[in-house]
């Protein structure tokens, strides 16, 4: 009997480890979400800016974006806040340089950068 449980023990850590070292392996190979953000630093001419805007959401999809800060309340620490804030969050940086350099999307950027002055960039997250 005791050879038994001395198998099922050994089997069972066997389990145990292998799941383990899965696990590990696994999240080595997770990817590094990443977010294209953009401040708008000065407004020109806020209802053009925001009817030009209103082109850029149908452009981040096809890249599987989606905005995890559009607009809202902005509370200053250390130096002026912008006037308005949007984050969108990409799987990765791949995706998130795709969509910048995709046509569609650097022209509809372009249109409302006319009615504002704004800046622009691109930071990798944290595994997932």
């Amino acid at each position: 009997m005791k050879p038994r449980i001395h198998i099922l023990i050994a089997l069972l850590c066997g389990v145990v480890i292998g799941g383990v070292g899965f696990g590990a392996l696994h999240a080595q190979t997770r990817t590094a979400s990443a977010y294209w953000v953009t401040e708008v630093l000065e407004m020109g001419d806020q209802a053009a800016f925001m009817k030009a805007i209103e082109a850029v959401p149908p452009t981040v999809q096809p890249f599987g974006g989606h905005y995890a800060v559009l607009g809202g309340r902005i509370a200053g620490d250390v130096g002026p806040p912008p006037r308005r804030i949007a984050i969108i969050a990409f799987d990765s940086m791949d995706k998130a340089g795709k969509w910048v350099s995709d046509p569609a999307a650097a022209a509809a950027r372009a249109e409302a950068s006319k009615y504002a002055k704004t800046r622009s960039f691109t930071v990798e997250g944290v595994a997932n």
